[in-house]
């Protein structure tokens, strides 16, 4: 008879974590994208820019952010890494900017500006891949998402 009770209960407790499971899967991931990039300070061994992220939230739960830390790719190389401890509530099937500050290194600057000079293509691309921190005790959230822009071509002379 205990046998039988232990048995049971085990069955519910794993039927009661796959229900929980179930919800967490039907969960998307936030996407995220530049929606502004400002150069702030230009000194001769770093670069600092304002990023602004676009934040969507394709569920049907509003999203608690606490922090973000991630790292930017361009042209397929590294380019900047940052972070913020900004809070912002994405609503429910919504988004929301969130300002953070990304640092590249002067290596990493010329580096771009030499692929630019020698390709000199409009078009760049970009990554940017990272956690968003959520709740309490935080919650890391990964998320990986790119895409590409124009740069403004200077008519020739």
């Amino acid at each position: 008879m205990k046998w039988t009770a232990y048995v049971l209960c085990v069955l519910m407790a794993f039927s009661g974590l796959a229900g929980c499971t179930g919800l967490f899967r039907t969960l998307e991931r936030p996407r995220i994208n530049i929606a502004n990039i400002t150069a702030r300070e230009v000194k001769v061994f770093e670069q600092v820019f304002d990023l602004e992220l676009r934040i969507q939230n394709p569920n049907d739960l509003p999203l608690e952010i606490n922090g973000l830390a991630f790292e930017m790719e361009v042209n397929d190389k590294r380019f900047a890494t940052g972070v913020s401890n900004q809070n912002v509530t994405v609503d429910r099937l919504s988004s929301a900017v969130i300002h953070v500050e990304a640092i590249t290194t002067l290596w990493g600057f010329l580096r771009q500006i030499a692929e630019y000079q020698q390709t000199r293509t409009p078009r760049v691309t970009y990554r940017i891949k990272g956690l968003i921190y959520s709740g309490s005790p935080s919650i890391k959230l990964p998320f990986d998402d790119g895409g590409e822009f124009n740069v403004p071509i200077e008519p020739s002379q």
